[in-house]
């Protein structure tokens, strides 16, 4: 139960964050775009040590719950997702950012677009655990009248 919970509340936490706080933020008229930068730098790092902490539990509960395929593959992605974008995505996007908020102009980059796509991957593959975890739950509880 506790697997299933997490795949859920972690799945709402990036779309809350990445998907609905991120983009609204920049179309606020009192934000400018070295402000929204910055916050934005900062929560991300914050949300990623998070996220960092809830792959590492994840992968203790995987182990202590022998898991199925259906959940493991997911589970496998998004603590993938999570390792690529600590070590290599976001450093990359942090110096993007120090640069614009120096006043220098970085050269054209994918690195945004390949975020979203994988904040969208981390999406589905805790959505989709978290329905077998529900799915595994439901065949070991009995339903009674």
């Amino acid at each position: 139960m506790l697997l299933t919970a997490l795949c859920f509340m972690w799945a709402g936490m990036v779309l809350g964050i990445s998907f609905l706080g991120t983009p609204v933020k920049f179309t606020a008229p009192s934000v400018t775009l070295p402000i929204g930068l910055d916050v934005g730098r900062h929560v991300f790092a914050m949300f990623n040590k998070v996220e960092v902490g809830w792959a590492i539990v994840i992968c203790g509960l995987m182990i202590y719950s022998r898991v199925g395929r259906a959940v493991w593959l997911p589970l496998s992605e998004v603590v993938g997702i999570v390792a690529l974008q600590t070590w290599w995505l976001l450093p990359l996007l942090d110096a993007r950012v120090t640069m614009i908020l120096a006043g220098q102009t970085p050269p054209r980059a994918a690195h945004h677009i390949i975020y979203v796509v994988l904040e969208l991957l981390k999406m589905i593959g805790l959505l989709a655990a978290g329905t077998a975890c529900l799915w595994a739950l439901k065949r070991l509880t009995p339903i009674t009248p």
